[in-house]
């Protein structure tokens, strides 16, 4: 069994893509599958050597298409990296990448910080069905999709096109659950507590926003 093909059969992330019609389509031209030259992959480990924990976690060099040629996590401890990836971002990436690793290795602790922070988990349920359809999925936050900061705005990674979807265009929007209404504008006791000026990808869920900290 490949480390691909053991990652999808224990988070099953490749066949929730499949299942969800918009994102199969964002995924239609990209190809999820191992590069032949895995030189980076031999440089992150010497750098993941020298941090705890870091010998117990696996690397391995995709297609450069692969997830839009983004860097992300699969189970149980495997940090997937596009075939040419800058080695100037190397050490930065991983960093971001442990963060998600951890995530996936102690998720009630994680859970708990969110709680502490405000966070509240929701159900994929309480997504109206026209927006959670056009939601990408994503591997470092599909165990748990979805929070609500302060139990009522939840984030939601949109593709700007549902006809013609692409990984690397989508917005963060907020799904207020008290209204049932979807808004542009980040609430704002959301923006006194994380700060202005923060990238979509790290306000697309709580797990990305510690993972940029």
């Amino acid at each position: 069994m490949s480390i691909l093909e053991r990652a999808e059969h224990m988070d099953g992330f490749q066949a929730l893509c499949k299942r969800n019609e918009v994102n199969r389509l964002a995924r239609m031209k990209c190809s999820y599958t191992i590069w032949n030259d895995q030189s980076l992959a031999e440089k992150a480990k010497a750098f993941l050597a020298t941090t705890e924990g870091g010998d117990a976690i696996e690397v391995v060099i995709l297609n450069p298409s692969a997830e839009g040629g983004m860097p992300h996590t699969r189970a149980p401890a495997v940090i997937c990296l596009p075939a040419y990836f800058s080695e100037s971002r190397l050490a930065d990436t991983l960093k971001h990448e442990l963060v998600h690793i951890s995530q996936r290795r102690i998720p009630d602790v994680w859970e708990t910080r969110a709680r502490m922070e405000g966070w509240v988990r929701v159900q994929e349920s309480v997504i109206p069905e026209n927006w959670l359809r056009r939601c990408r999925l994503n591997p470092d936050t599909a165990a748990a999709r979805f929070f609500a900061w302060e139990g009522r705005h939840v984030p939601l990674p949109l593709f700007v096109r549902e006809d013609k979807p692409d990984l690397r265009e989508t917005v963060v929007r907020w799904y207020d659950m008290r209204d049932g209404l979807v808004k542009s504008a980040v609430p704002p006791s959301f923006s006194k507590k994380y700060g202005d000026g923060l990238g979509s990808s790290a306000m697309e869920h709580p797990y990305e926003l510690w993972a940029y900290a």
